[in-house]
């Protein structure tokens, strides 16, 4: 079993320009607003609370962009909002009463919406409330324009629910953008596992094509034939094709943790199925070089743990502790020995895994004492020239829009939506005391819910259609003149004008559907009848250029909001498309190294010396001699035909026993891998029928997909019993 850490998703780098933007964007209406307050504000105040308000918007700006965290600014910005709040009344100067609401109200959301992006979202929830309260309390003192209490529980509203929609909304926009980054990193794992299957699969064929056509037929024909130059020839035409499948073809590339996780398994369970694998490698290249010698090694010791050891548990653990380099850890809890005391002969420790380790640049650590088992701890790590890494791409491609991005959970998204309108419609009907004239505030509402259902219908459809977007944009400019209509002079009336936060979410979806002209149309114009009124009914410069100045900033967030979001699409499908590109090129080569230096090798040490004898046309085999030719050549045959049943430690106790007459037959009709407690169950039992000096006969088959039974071994012995072993697919024995 191979449990694969999870790569970390990177979104945090758009989420911070967001809300960096959010800020920076919240600061130039703020600042409107504050121009006309400052004379009445201590000096003091203005330049900490201002001041710091506009050095924690401009360095959270210029942090996102350099790819720092935001945290500490953010929390700069959140403490000085806060102290601002609490001492407004102290820094309020004027005997008179104030005669707008304390323009710090436009911070107090973007403070919850920092607190919770960089604190966690049950801060930001807790701190809209409570700085909603206390700018409710705020706004019924004289400094807050001693608001009646329906006002301040309308502020309150208003601050709480705003900032709680847009952290939602933000949240579930991440929580979208996390599950398609895992998802595609899913797939494009899955993709690349298959791209190495098919290739691997490609090159069994051909090695086995090799040992059919050439091997097995020239050992056979050795083993039964005598002294014939036609057999010498026979032989060496197998040792030259044999070498010309070894040579390497093309450059070598570079070998992913993936690839390396499954070369380790692989080899490791061909000699140990009892073995357990554990990979935390998120992203490696090695060399094919180290990656082959690695593969080597780890053979090594696993061969020493199957003969020697009597494990019962093996754990096998890859890691990359730093950037590039590679970890192995066999550990097992076997019988143990001294380290120290094992011979300087002995090649199997020394050359095999010591040396071999030192001449790519690595170590292999060896601790073991008697009764303790052993732990080999195999490290790699790479010298700057090892080291390369691709540069993502980078491109855009122009008058793209956010309707091209995947279903981003359309129907919460549509919701939240509509809650926001509802919210202003509340808002509207609770200050219908502030109008002239009641009936064209319901008009005006009514206009308002034909605009949000044109512009929320058929969401899936990208982009909206341009007749409907033009028909919101018109409905929109149309509730505008409505509500300004009974809309009272001289003085700000608060939310009576919850028209413009309607008007700014309607046409900030228009824009995100792909509309983008309609909606800068429609912002333009709504800025100008907004401006307009605010002239007209002599409610000065500062109001005028709030309304007029305000729709732009909220539209420019959205626009850049939704350039890095397709900034961030672009990535991901130029990572998917490089990727599928890379993927067969990348599972080719690692098959050939699979093929040359773990296939081959292996194959050339069970039958390497045997051909290069034969392919001598002066030299004559001896009888025992001919008869391991036949073991071999049995040996691969069920290498070929049943390698599910199969390990290089039963294979050797398959040839002792057919060896001394025992009738053995393996059937393979499983097409897929056997599980690895399923490989560990049937070598335990095979190995114990196979050396049991009453054993006869020996039948083991892999059923094919479905069945119950997973493995069945058949024993007979001499005195006519039997003995049926069956095996689920937990490697549990279900029939006996």
């Amino acid at each position: 079993m191979v449990n694969l850490k999870p790569k970390t998703s990177q979104l945090s780098a758009w989420v911070d320009r967001g809300v960096a933007l959010f800020c920076l964007g919240t600061l130039i209406p703020a600042s409107l607003a504050a121009v006309g307050q400052a004379q009445y504000l201590a000096s003091w105040w203005m330049i900490i609370v201002g001041g710091g308000i506009v050095v924690a918007s401009i360095g959270m700006m210029i942090a996102s962009f350099l790819g720092w965290k935001l945290r500490s600014f953010a929390l700069v910005y959140v403490t000085v909002v806060t102290f601002g709040l609490i001492t407004w009344p102290a820094a309020w100067q004027s005997q008179e009463v104030a005669q707008s609401s304390p323009w710090l109200w436009m911070t107090l959301g973007v403070a919850a919406i920092c607190l919770a992006v960089t604190t966690g979202t049950g801060w930001g929830f807790a701190y809209a409330i409570a700085s909603g309260l206390l700018f409710a309390v705020v706004r019924m003192t004289p400094s807050g324009q001693s608001a009646s209490l329906l006002g301040a529980f309308q502020d309150m509203i208003n601050l709480v629910m705003n900032a709680s929609v847009v952290i939602v909304a933000l949240g579930v926009v991440s929580n979208a953008f996390k599950e398609l980054d895992e998802a595609e990193a899913a797939t494009r794992k899955e993709a690349t596992d298959a791209a190495i299957e098919e290739a691997l699969l490609e090159e069994r064929h051909r090695l086995d094509g090799i040992v059919h056509d050439e091997v097995m037929t020239t050992l056979v024909a050795a083993a039964h034939a005598s002294s014939d130059n036609h057999i010498s020839q026979q032989a060496q035409r197998a040792v030259d094709r044999l070498a010309q499948a070894e040579a390497p073809t093309e450059a070598r590339l570079p070998v992913t943790g993936d690839q390396l996780t499954w070369l380790v398994t692989d080899v490791v369970s061909a000699l140990v199925p009892q073995a357990r694998f554990v990979s935390e490698i998120n992203e490696l290249a090695v060399p094919q070089q180290v990656a082959s010698t690695l593969g080597m090694v780890v053979r090594e010791v696993a061969l020493n743990v199957a003969k020697h050891s009597q494990a019962t548990e093996v754990e096998v653990r890859l890691r990359s502790p730093e950037k590039g380099a590679i970890t192995i850890t066999i550990s097992d809890n076997g019988v143990g020995f001294t380290p120290e005391l094992v011979p300087k002969r002995r090649l199997g420790l020394q050359v095999s895994v010591v040396y071999r380790m030192w001449a790519i640049g690595g170590t292999a650590e060896i601790h073991s004492s008697p009764g303790a088992g052993t732990t080999v701890i195999l490290s790699w790590t790479p010298d700057n020239s090892t080291v390369g890494e691709a540069e993502a791409p980078k491109r855009r491609r122009a008058g793209r829009v956010l309707a091209d991005i995947p279903d981003l959970s359309r129907p919460l998204l549509v919701r939240l939506v509509w809650v926001l309108v509802g919210l202003q419609f509340l808002l509207g009907w609770t200050s219908l005391d502030q109008v002239t004239e009641i009936w064209p505030v319901l008009l005006a509402q009514a206009l308002a819910v034909v605009a949000t259902w044109l512009t929320l219908r058929d969401t899936d459809r990208n982009p909206m259609r341009i007749g409907d977007a033009i028909v919101v944009t018109a409905l929109l400019l149309a509730v505008t003149m409505t509500v300004q209509a009974v809309l009272p002079d001289g003085h700000w009336p608060g939310y009576a004008t919850w028209h413009s936060s309607v008007v700014m979410v309607l046409l900030v979806t228009v824009l995100v559907r792909g509309q983008e002209r309609v909606a800068w149309t429609g912002v333009g114009l709504y800025a100008v009848l907004s401006a307009y009124w605010a002239i007209t009914h002599d409610l000065g410069v500062g109001d005028a250029l709030r309304v007029g100045f305000s729709p732009f900033a909220w539209m420019l967030v959205a626009q850049l909001l939704q350039a890095w979001l397709i900034d961030l699409t672009d990535r991901l499908n130029a990572s998917r498309r490089s990727s599928a590109a890379a993927n067969k090129a990348i599972a080719q080569s690692f098959s050939k190294l699979v093929l040359r230096d773990v296939w081959l090798t292996q194959l050339r040490a069970q039958v390497g010396p045997l051909l290069n004898r034969i392919a001598d046309p002066d030299y004559e085999l001896s009888d025992e001699e001919r008869a391991a030719c036949l073991a071999q050549e049995s040996r691969l045959r069920d290498a070929m035909r049943a390698g599910n049943l199969v390990t290089e430690l039963t294979s050797d106790a398959i040839e002792v026993a057919r060896g001394r007459g025992v009738d053995v037959r393996l059937v393979d009709s499983r097409g897929t891998r056997l599980p690895e407690d399923v490989r560990a169950a049937l070598t335990h039992h095979l190995g114990r029928l196979l050396t049991d000096s009453s054993t006869k006969r020996v039948v083991a088959r892999a059923a094919p997909e479905g069945y119950e039974d997973v493995v069945t071994v058949l024993a007979v012995r001499e005195d006519g019993s039997s003995e049926l072993i069956g095996l689920d697919a937990s490697g549990r024995v279900s029939t006996r």
